[in-house]
């Protein structure tokens, strides 16, 4: 893959739709036929773009809405995000978050495990540049405070005006902000993958603003999928066929989750179970801020805003609430079956290793490669293992491919079913 940066103009591509008018020289007929087709093959290249980790994307219209934020004294927050572990408020103006839930355990899980994978990737991301050269190492939200069960009620006494009307209080973290993909990626993929009678409450819908896209290497869409097509932007599922439509680079994703799983076995040493895949955007801000290790103990504070108006696309890893740590005391047998259970009873992002099919079959050969080669370099900077250790990639992939397979013959062939 060509490490070439796309630049994007958001404003430049939007006002492009109208520019859409029939060649004068050509029938009405023929017109309108080349218009069809320069519409669709519009929102297609909107998409190749801007859902490229290449693509330096430009937001005039984000940039003005974050810079008007930060005039606002205690600016009232958004729901950009909700999930089974909590709810996600942006802090406008900035380039952080909270994440609020009801569940004390599992909320710590996942922040303690954000900041766990958090620095794995921080630790390793020279190490595997170098070895990857032309891709990006995918991405962990920086974790910037947990709000202490006895700092909590004075906390809420000072804050729970800034929040929507019904929020009930609950424990909270602050965390780096994935920002959305840009206005002509929203729209394309509403054009494209919405009902043609949603288009227009789709484009208005203030929600559809923190669009991240969920890239399923794993799953084509079936006939229950198309039978219930997507209703938000938020957490937006796209599968491989769509992928190969659009002329995505699969591959890379492929390439870039592999090496995403290796730190998150290798380095972090968690087993990696529901955690998620999204592709995001953050500032160009070149160097990732520091991870803060004693994140309890400081007060939350926001990531200084870099130019919103210059955002680079990336993929990110994220949601480690219903993740473990793997105890290396443990027996690799023990370890291995909790890691193989992790990745086939996951949301298919994943390529599917016993998926037929050429792009399905390349995927999965780049994945195993890529993977391999980031879990063996980062083993040989690690202490804590046995002489065995540096089998072990090699024989969870095996594992995983042995259950992929058991899971497909239960489908009758189909897609592996993932929970």
């Amino acid at each position: 893959m060509s490490s070439h940066l796309y630049e994007i103009s958001e404003d430049s591509v939007a006002s492009h739709d109208t520019e859409l008018a029939p060649d004068s020289r050509l029938t009405k007929a023929t017109g309108e036929i080349l218009a069809v087709t320069e519409a669709l093959t519009k929102d297609e290249d909107i998409l190749r773009r801007t859902l490229s980790v290449h693509s330096i994307v430009s937001t005039s219209s984000f940039a003005e809405r974050m810079q008007r934020a930060k005039f606002f004294k205690g600016p009232t927050l958004v729901v950009i995000g909700r999930g089974t572990c909590g709810t996600v408020f942006e802090i406008p103006g900035t380039e952080s978050a909270y994440k609020k839930g009801r569940d004390k355990d599992s909320l710590w899980n996942d922040v303690n495990l954000t900041n766990t994978a958090c620095r794995a990737v921080t630790e390793t991301q020279t190490c595997l540049q170098e070895i990857f050269p032309n891709i990006s190492i995918p991405r962990v939200p920086i974790v910037t405070g947990w709000i202490s069960e006895n700092d909590l009620p004075n906390w809420w006494r000072e804050n729970l005006t800034r929040f929507p009307d019904d929020t009930e209080v609950g424990y909270l973290f602050q965390v780096q902000r994935i920002l959305p993909l840009p206005k002509p990626s929203r729209e394309a993929l509403i054009h494209l993958y919405f009902p043609k009678k949603m288009h227009h409450s789709a484009y208005e819908d203030p929600g559809n603003k923190a669009c991240l896209v969920r890239p399923y290497l794993g799953q084509r869409r079936g006939e229950w999928e198309f039978s219930r097509p997507a209703l938000s932007l938020q957490n937006f599922s796209l599968y491989l066929d769509q992928m190969e439509e659009l002329q995505l680079e699969a591959v890379q994703f492929s390439e870039e989750m592999a090496i995403g799983l290796a730190i998150i076995h290798w380095k972090a040493h968690l087993d990696g179970m529901d955690m998620e895949f999204v592709l995001g955007s953050a500032t160009t801000n070149g160097e990732l801020p520091t991870v803060v290790e004693n994140f309890k103990t400081v007060n939350p504070f926001d990531i200084s805003a870099g130019d919103f108006q210059k955002r680079q696309v990336h993929l990110w890893m994220l949601d480690f609430d219903k993740a473990d740590q793997l105890n290396l005391k443990e027996s690799w047998k023990s370890r291995c079956g909790k890691m193989v259970t992790a990745v086939t009873a996951n949301d298919p992002y994943f390529p599917n290793p016993a998926a037929m099919g050429t792009l399905e079959h390349k995927l999965w050969d780049t994945f195993e490669r890529a993977y391999l080669l980031a879990a063996s370099n980062i083993l040989l900077t690690q202490k804590g293992f046995s002489t065995q250790a540096i089998e072990y990639p090699a024989l969870f992939l095996k594992a995983w491919k042995r259950r992929a397979t058991e899971l497909a013959k239960d489908t009758e062939g189909d897609f592996v079913e993932f929970g």
